[in-house]
């Protein structure tokens, strides 16, 4: 039957009519279809109300009926390239500028609209063949503000949409926008304070998110890229001022790389020059990470990467491998028992799931094992210098607790 629907515009604020489109859906698609065409290419830009209804469509796809899912994709294609004359239109274009840029009451507020119009920029100029007004609207959209959340993915997904035809004008972009003077006076810049200051204290942050959308929409495109993409993750990930959202979108950034890789069926016999660079990252951020909580995901996330590196070429070194695993072991090792994180987290509104959480980085870091030489034949010969390292842990750290 039809979903229900009443509960997701609850408290949204969209109209009437917003409501009729998206109820009209299940059962009268192609009409609703034309419907959204007509109105987003009169010429005008769409009034906040149609975008809402996109924004829906685009993020609850059990609205349409199985049947009429592809066509949805095809329509926002379709949109898209009919659009691409707006570019050049100034008005249209200055108010799709604001309309992504404005504040929201909460700067955190997810609206439907503006995810939508994230997406549909990107597929416009994913459609515009001119190199110049690919570039420019890319730079107009990096200089603006860097300063929230869904800003930075939001730019960065437009850019990675671009990027689907036009890799080598979105690197350019990104690369005089990575050397303009902002970005360069922002890095290891740690006393940004002012409004317009925290524009740009993140920036670094949309750029690394960027390059990850760049290799997720690439697909098979992106082997040839893959050393150059991670290269400038490590460069912005080392330079810019070090917190939670520059560790989380650098960790989300690398995740999208990698599911790129393994989709890509060349990756197995590739040479990826950039992966020991990439793992001095990862242990930096393991070992900089309080040894006594799981309550953050970065370690978790950081070990699951780290697993799924090691199965590409070249091989790690053994030495590094040694003090790879010796970090990760550490990292699991040095936790509380699960007693003591219980105690610790039962006066949390909605404690994480730890009895899960051990298992899970021990099932990673096996894999990690998996590629150690000799692991198959049961002959690994482990350094001293990992053994030292994990020594002091094994008398505290009950097993059985984690089983």
């Amino acid at each position: 039957g039809q979903p229900k629907l009443r509960h997701w515009w609850k408290g949204t604020g969209c109209d009437a009519a917003s409501n009729v489109l998206l109820a009209l859906c299940w059962h009268s698609w192609p009409a609703v279809a034309k419907h959204l065409e007509t109105e987003l290419l009169t010429g005008v830009f769409p009034h906040r109300s149609l975008l809402y209804v996109m924004g829906i469509l685009s993020s609850r796809e059990e609205l349409l009926k199985k049947e009429d899912r592809e066509s949805w994709k095809d329509l926002l294609s379709e949109i898209a390239r009919k659009s691409v004359p707006f570019l050049n239109t100034d008005v249209w274009s200055k108010e799709l500028l604001w309309t992504l840029t404005k504040s929201v009451k909460t700067h955190q507020e997810h609206t439907p609209e503006k995810d939508f119009l994230f997406t549909y920029y990107g597929l416009i100029l994913q459609a515009e063949e001119n190199s110049t007004t690919i570039r420019t609207h890319l730079k107009t959209l990096l200089e603006t503000s860097h300063q929230w959340p869904k800003q930075r993915e939001g730019i960065a997904l437009t850019v990675g949409l671009a990027a689907v035809r036009h890799l080598d004008d979105a690197w350019a972009v990104l690369e005089q926008f990575g050397r303009s003077t902002p970005i360069k006076w922002s890095l290891q810049n740690f006393s940004l304070k002012s409004l317009e200051d925290l524009r740009w204290k993140w920036a670094g942050s949309t750029i690394i998110l960027s390059y990850g959308q760049m290799a997720a929409k690439a697909k098979s495109h992106i082997l040839p890229w893959v050393d150059n993409i991670l290269s400038r993750m490590i460069f912005y990930f080392r330079f810019s001022s070090w917190d939670e959202i520059l560790k989380q979108s650098f960790l989300t950034a690398i995740m999208m790389l990698i599911g790129a890789i393994s989709r890509n069926e060349g990756a197995h016999s590739y040479e990826f020059s950039q992966t020991s660079e990439l793992l001095e990252c990862l242990m930096i951020l393991m070992e900089k990470e309080p040894q006594d909580t799981l309550l953050t995901s970065i370690r978790q996330q950081a070990i699951h990467i780290v697993s799924r590196l090691c199965a590409l070429r070249p091989p790690i070194d053994v030495d590094k491998k040694s003090r790879l695993l010796s970090i990760c072991f550490c990292s699991v090792f040095a936790l509380p028992l699960l007693d003591a994180l219980e105690k610790h987290t039962s006066l949390f509104l909605e404690p994480p799931n730890i009895q899960v959480q051990p298992g899970t980085l021990m099932q990673d870091i096996r894999l990690s094992l998996l590629s150690w030489p000799g692991y198959s034949t049961g002959r690994v010969e482990v350094p001293h210098s990992f053994l030292k390292a994990l020594g002091p842990h094994l008398p505290t750290w009950d097993m059985a607790h984690y089983h």
